[in-house]
């Protein structure tokens, strides 16, 4: 599987917050400071170097760092990220050094913190020297964002998610897969409501149909019509690995529909019974946006476990 490994020097800890972030949406992954960098690490398939921002300049360590690595540094896709009160400052920052390295992808400044009293007196005359010159004040100050570092961490995901070679066949397996089974964890949401619900579907023409009594999951879906599904085997081992995670849109189908009664043909159900029961069925439609799917078949035909397949673009409706 592609693996992360994030590069990065925090002087206050502004950063270091930042990586422990970023490692978990990114992985499988690592982190470390230049002085804790190993040969192995060499291996990583993704990279991302991280400086906080001091008297207008990135952390010496990280323009070593990339001077004495650039070698192997020029043969990796690498985003590069700075933290700072002054994100042009961050910015500038980036396009100097990303110019001299050859497969940068991708170039972020977010916003850091400013606490006065826990400066070194060292640091504390140079940002003196540097407010002076600029004409920054001095003060306490909290730009972090951790929304906007949630985002930058899903950017950084899905730029990673494109570097992976298609297998071939992938929407076939991935149709195999879903029609093999028949039983799925479908969740839903609606601002603090969360809701999972173990459901039977059927896979019909491209969407994904379920039929339900109801529940509170019909609460959050007019809301809300982003869904996520999960479809897997039961684990016995790294060599038999079957799970997929589905995002996509849904849509309450009427029973009035020719659709409708299409899909309970398709199940084997008799219209007339369905429709004579007691309490209404209701259909939930899902049309699939995006695929994941870790898979060990893709790895014995010496390609990436993890494939991901994009299917449309989601439509929103909130």
């Amino acid at each position: 599987m592609q693996r992360t490994l994030l590069i990065y020097e925090s002087k206050y800890g502004a950063t270091e917050k930042i990586v422990k972030y970023l490692a978990p949406v990114l992985g499988p992954a690592n982190y470390c400071t230049t002085d804790q960098f190993k040969d192995s690490y060499r291996d990583f398939d993704f990279i991302v170097i991280g400086s906080p921002v001091y008297s207008g300049k990135l952390d010496p360590e990280i323009y070593n760092f990339i001077e004495n690595n650039r070698e192997w540094l020029n043969d990796k896709p690498l985003a590069l990220f700075s933290v700072s009160l002054s994100p042009e400052d961050g910015m500038n920052n980036l396009d100097e050094i990303s110019g001299n390295i050859k497969n940068t992808v991708s170039k972020k400044a977010l916003g850091g913190t400013l606490k006065l009293s826990a400066m070194t007196e060292e640091d504390s005359k140079a940002l003196d020297i540097f407010s002076q010159q600029v004409g920054f004040p001095l003060k306490d100050m909290d730009n972090f964002n951790l929304e906007e570092v949630t985002s930058y961490a899903l950017e950084l995901k899905e730029i990673k998610e494109n570097l992976i070679p298609p297998a071939p066949q992938r929407e076939e397996f991935i149709d195999k897969f879903l029609t093999s089974h028949n039983t799925c964890t479908l969740s839903t949401s609606y601002q603090n409501r969360v809701r999972s619900t173990p459901i039977e579907y059927n896979y019909f023409n491209g969407f994904i149909y379920l039929l339900s009594e109801g529940g509170e999951k019909f609460a959050n879906l007019p809301l809300n019509n982003q869904v996520s599904v999960a479809v897997y085997e039961d684990y016995t081992g790294f060599n038999n690995l079957a799970g997929m995670q589905i995002t996509g849109t849904s849509e309450i189908i009427s029973e009035d529909t020719p659709e409708y009664e299409d899909v309970l043909r398709m199940k084997g159900l008799k219209i007339d019974f369905i429709k004579r029961n007691p309490v209404k069925m209701n259909m939930i439609k899902i049309t699939i946006s995006k695929v994941e799917f870790l898979y060990s078949e893709f790895k014995k035909l010496g390609y990436e476990a993890k494939q991901i397949q994009n299917f449309k673009k989601l439509n929103f409706n909130h």
